[in-house]
């Protein structure tokens, strides 16, 4: 991941108000460079604990996968049973939406959760509600 000026400023702004030592309240110029670390797409998370090891607390910046990445090792089929999986369809509704029994929804729904490594149908609608729009 390719981290732009500003992250590394915000980034900058935390850290030092971080390494003054615990602050109550946080100050407010620490929460907006972390509320401006946590958007378009991303995810942030401060592990205070780690000052005792690094001597600075460690702030990491995930960037949140968009659907698209997500389904991406599908194929146009798959991503299409997958997005359909995703809006809460049963395999029945499935089915009649692609015109396909019942039993080839079934073997998509195993092939869509084989490629993407999840569990269950539950685990591809959360992966997709924690990925960016």
């Amino acid at each position: 991941m390719t981290v732009d000026a500003e992250v590394i400023e915000a980034l900058a702004v935390v850290l030092e108000d971080l390494q003054k030592g615990p602050q109550a309240p946080v100050p407010t110029r620490t929460i907006k460079a972390l509320s401006a670390l946590s958007t378009g797409g991303r995810r942030l998370r401060v592990d205070l604990d780690a000052s005792r090891t690094l001597g600075a607390p460690l702030v990491t910046v995930f960037e949140k996968p968009s659907v698209t990445a997500l389904l991406a090792p599908l194929t146009p089929r798959q991503k299409e049973i997958a997005l359909l999986v995703i809006e809460g369809k049963s395999n029945r509704d499935i089915a009649e939406t692609c015109g396909i029994s019942i039993a080839t929804v079934k073997d998509h729904v195993h092939a869509v959760l084989q490629r993407l490594n999840l569990p269950s149908r539950g685990a591809v609608m959360a992966a997709s509600r924690r990925a960016v729009p």
